[in-house]
């Protein structure tokens, strides 16, 4: 009789190791390139962007600059066209013609116009405070100016005449 033998069972629970190929290893090769490109490239792309977003916050700094100076600018325009806009020959043509209806008893020493307020200050001398009052009132008949009032009065002691000096405030009409 004859013995049977068992064939002897052998259990791999592990992979066999796959052997390196040429073409395996080849793509390999080819894979890290081409993820060193892409890497490279990607670096490349964000300085981009770095180097943009860097010109485009100066660029707002300028901008926020330039707007800043923009109310100031304009607020010279306004303030020189307002200073343009004083009708001076009016206004020294109504004072002009005040002084003489005045019989020269009044002497003007300045004119103060304020073109922000649309307002003008008028220092004058005069021999009495009745005179003063006289020459208010008859600013106040003039068409041009408007609400004027005697602000100040000051007896002048060092002049041997003892005359007033006085102040004016008006607004002017255009």
């Amino acid at each position: 009789m004859r013995l049977i033998t068992a064939r002897r069972i052998e259990l791999d629970y592990l992979p066999r190791r796959a052997s390196l190929t040429t073409s395996g290893l080849l793509l390999l090769a080819l894979g890290i390139a081409v993820a060193f490109a892409v890497s490279y490239s990607f670096d490349r792309i964000v300085a981009q962007r770095d180097h943009l977003q860097e010109r485009v916050d100066a660029a707002s700094k300028v901008q926020a600059k330039t707007k800043a100076n923009l109310p100031t600018a304009a607020d010279d325009a306004s303030k020189i066209e307002w200073e343009l806009a004083v009708p001076w020959s009016e206004l020294l043509s109504e004072l002009e013609d005040a002084g003489h209806d005045s019989n020269g008893t009044v002497a003007l020493l300045s004119i103060e116009p304020d073109p922000g307020k649309r307002t003008v200050h008028i220092g004058a001398e005069v021999r009495s405070l009745r005179k003063a009052l006289e020459f208010v009132e008859r600013l106040q008949s003039s068409p041009l100016l408007r609400n004027p009032m005697l602000e100040s009065h000051d007896l002048n002691k060092t002049d041997p005449e003892h005359p007033y000096r006085i102040k004016i405030i008006a607004e002017w009409r255009t």
